[in-house]
């Protein structure tokens, strides 16, 4: 969800594993290594409809002042629901990511409004910094009262995903570190600044609690220009929003 802290407060769905045939088995590998390969630009429905769908949600953000999942509208979720069907990453996942340099931030994120905002707790911005195939993570919490809050942060890489058993564009995230700020600050500390034996510990928990399933992105949409992306959370099948906000700064270290 910030990926990690999606990790941390989201419960995940069982799911029942599905027997396959060796040449079922076969059969899926070889869709999938096609899926990946060949460029992924077909758009189901109309694309006068998809565009209109990115320039609600463009107008969306714009009215609202910027990315902020917990002023997602219901017409802004339907229009993330339309770029879903359309399937449109705008070439292979290759180029996909080749152009995915930048600052992001969630707009939409169904699953986790519906997990914190019961409980009085805001994750906002819920924000991702992609450069050259490393990603980092940031994301600023605040618990009820405003008593505890600051920043999670992990980091890691991000490439197209290895898995043989998925149909369609899809990356895979492997974060190596987890770190907390404390201080609340308008800019979130880099790992290197968090040596306590908290943050030694939340890096450790972190490790350890980073599971292959939550690894794993499906990618429905993107489009570099302007700046849209939409990516699934599988365990809670779940679809996220990003808007591109920004350049990575030179300083802001993976």
């Amino acid at each position: 969800g910030h990926t990690t802290s999606m990790a941390a407060v989201s419960t995940a769905v069982a799911r029942t594993p599905v027997a396959r045939t060796p040449t079922a088995a076969l059969a899926g590998q070889r869709r999938s290594v096609a899926a990946r390969a060949l460029p992924q630009t077909s758009t189901r429905g109309d694309p006068v409809q998809l565009a209109s769908a990115v320039a609600r949600l463009d107008a969306h953000v714009a009215r609202i002042g910027g990315a902020d999942l917990y002023a997602a509208t219901e017409d802004a979720t339907a229009a993330v629901d339309v770029m879903v069907r359309s399937k449109n990453i705008g070439g292979t996942l290759e180029e996909c990511l080749a152009r995915s340099d930048g600052v992001w931030e969630v707009c939409v994120m169904p699953h986790m409004l519906r997990l914190s905002a019961p409980l009085g707790i805001t994750f906002r911005p819920v924000r991702y910094s992609l450069k050259d195939g490393k990603i980092r993570s940031d994301v600023r919490f605040r618990l009820p009262g405003g008593i505890v809050r600051g920043w999670l942060s992990s980091s890691g890489s991000v490439k197209a995903t290895a898995r043989s058993d998925h149909d369609g564009a899809a990356i895979d995230l492997v974060f190596e570190r987890f770190w907390i700020d404390l201080d609340d600050g308008d800019v979130p500390k880099d790992f290197v600044e968090c040596v306590s034996a908290v943050d030694k510990a939340v890096d450790a928990v972190g490790k350890a609690g980073f599971l292959p399933s939550f690894a794993f992105f499906p990618v429905h949409f993107f489009d570099a220009k302007s700046g849209t992306c939409v990516f699934e959370f599988p365990p809670l099948r779940s679809n996220i929003a990003a808007k591109r906000v920004g350049d990575v700064e030179e300083t802001l270290k993976f």
